[in-house]
């Protein structure tokens, strides 16, 4: 709690002494539930997302206010920035904005969460430099970066990164990275470098990652190359999870696009797994993944992913996936992963809706979640929506038909916008499909207020 109290001095100081535009939201809700026995009538508590602005000030700030489980209020997130000039001081709490812009990211929000810290932008004459000390919010590491970027030479640019993650005094892990680009009219080269190395040790030994690329431009015509190596010795913690020994080619011609990715073992560069993907209109049309063994196909252990877009009335879309073989074509039961699907999706006299229908053993991923991973079954998902003036209505509903469990569940909200600044969310049970697959005999009202 001291921190919040600073925090809020802080910010007191800041509006007590400087013309302060103030925005917000403030959301309070409250919840009954049949779920229990006896049935249950709780408040939720507040959510507070503050943002702040001092007329002709070079400062800005936000921070989020939520209640934690055990009922007391804690400071979720929050981020305040001082400008002086082209400069830029950042100040971070709990706030994923840790993020290199060399061509792999080689340091990311994903991999790295949330940090406490703060981050310094400077410009000067020869080179721009971004700073992040940060401490993990789950982690008592700390970690520095300065991603250093120099004036182009040319048609020559570039960039080298210096990184160090604390343990402990005595205890840390270096990493250095060097990116370039060099654009030669309708051709372009580019890459990066990067090593990694313990306490110090400045060796160059199985610790290194290459990425090479190429670009060439001819009328409507775009083929680029793209090879990636690691080795297994260098840290790759906050490296993203794409990066593995690879070669890809992407052909565009026109709206059509070609690409060949395949995975290899080093050394003997002997061909692990190929991927190839059709593209139209930046549609995917068609993917085929064939594994290797001992260099030779393997076509039992194959993957095959068919898109097949439709208009009927409304955007329609089916898909077909296989995973390997099968030895009896006969029994169903016994296929190895596959699904089949459809999705459809319009607008009828203003009521928008999409429904989904999913059938096979393969996991099903709805909502950004995998909502079912049971083995055989059938899965119905739709969502209808309709504005009548200030009234939105939503609702949407899943059924879960498999071997191993059976589910079904339906969420409907009514919201109401007529208010200049406020509006009233009643909704019939839980909206998180991904977490909950059964339905929750709950009526929950919220209250959202804009400032």
């Amino acid at each position: 709690m001291k921190k919040i109290y600073i925090i809020f001095l802080l910010l007191s100081s800041i509006i007590v002494f400087s013309d302060v535009q103030i925005n917000g939201n403030l959301e309070s809700s409250w919840t009954y539930t049949l779920e229990s026995s006896p049935a249950q009538f709780y408040y939720n508590g507040l959510k507070l997302d503050l943002y702040i602005k001092p007329n002709d000030s070079n400062f800005s700030g936000e921070l989020n206010l939520n209640k934690g489980s055990d009922d007391k209020y804690y400071i979720t997130d929050g981020e305040f920035e001082f400008k002086f000039d082209s400069n830029i001081f950042r100040t971070l709490l709990k706030k994923k904005s840790v993020n290199t812009t060399d061509w792999l990211n080689a340091f990311n929000n994903e991999k790295i969460g949330a940090v406490n810290g703060f981050i310094f932008k400077v410009d000067l004459p020869i080179f721009r430099a971004e700073n992040f000390l940060v401490k993990k919010d789950d982690s008592s590491s700390s970690l520095f970066i300065s991603h250093l970027r120099g004036i182009p030479l040319g048609n020559f640019y570039y960039s080298y990164i210096y990184s160090r993650e604390y343990f402990t005094k005595y205890i840390y892990y270096d990493w250095r990275l060097f990116d370039f680009n060099l654009n030669l009219d309708n051709t372009q080269f580019f890459g990066e470098f990067g090593y990694s190395y313990d306490k110090g040790e400045k060796y160059l030994d199985n610790n290194y990652l290459v990425f090479l690329g190429n670009r060439i431009i001819f009328n409507n015509i775009n083929n680029a190359f793209y090879l990636k190596y690691l080795s297994f010795g260098y840290k790759k913690d906050y490296l993203p999870d794409s990066f593995s020994n690879s070669i890809r080619n992407e052909l565009n011609i026109g709206n059509l696009n070609i690409t060949l990715e395949g995975y290899y073992n080093f050394p003997g560069f002997s061909l692990e797994y190929l991927k190839s993907y059709l593209f139209l209109n930046n549609y995917n049309y068609l993917y085929i993944g064939v594994p290797f063994e001992s260099n030779k196909y393997d076509l039992y252990d194959s993957e095959i992913f068919l898109n097949i877009p439709l208009k009927i009335l409304g955007n329609v879309n089916i898909s077909i996936y296989k995973h390997g073989l099968e030895d009896n074509w006969m029994n169903i039961k016994k296929f190895r992963e596959f699904s089949i699907s459809s999705n459809i999706n319009g607008n009828i006299f203003g009521y928008y809706y999409n429904l989904s229908y999913i059938f096979g053993n393969n996991a099903v991923n709805i909502e950004n979640s995998t909502v079912y991973n049971g083995g055989f079954s059938e899965v119905l998902y739709g969502t209808l929506s309709k504005s009548f003036g200030n009234f939105n209505f939503f609702g949407k509903g899943m059924y879960i038909y498999g071997v191993i469990e059976r589910y079904k569940t339906l969420y409907l909200e009514t919201k109401y916008t007529g208010f200049s600044n406020m509006e009233l969310l009643l909704s019939l049970g839980d909206g998180n499909f991904g977490a909950s697959k059964e339905f929750k005999k709950q009526i929950s009202l919220t209250v959202r207020t804009g400032f």
